[in-house]
């Protein structure tokens, strides 16, 4: 499985993308807001910088778990799907980020 294979699954087995992504956004307006008025980003920059805080966050959790999955050449995204599914990534990908906190 690949980065952007893995950002599917995530994105087709759970809501942990979803939940970063509203911290996020919440996190970068309220850092836009503690910006002087001239300074303050558009909407698009605020909405660029959550796009580059997710695609971190997914590249971080990929190498993650990449190092530690044993993947089947014959079936590697098997090996992937089988991995995430005994370890319940994903339940403790949603715990963690859903009580996680950014700071500047």
């Amino acid at each position: 499985m690949d980065c952007e294979e893995f950002e599917t699954y995530l994105n087709a087995n759970s809501r942990v993308v979803a939940i970063f992504r509203s911290q996020a956004l919440a996190y970068q307006h309220s850092k836009n807001r503690q910006r002087p008025a001239s300074k303050r980003w558009s909407e698009t920059a605020v909405a660029n910088a959550v796009d580059k805080m997710v695609s971190q966050f997914i590249d971080n959790v990929y190498d993650k778990l990449k190092a530690n999955v044993k993947e089947n050449k014959l079936h590697p995204y098997e090996s992937w799907v089988n991995f995430i599914g005994i370890t319940e990534v994903i339940d403790n990908l949603e715990d963690t980020v859903a009580e996680m906190e950014f700071e500047d």
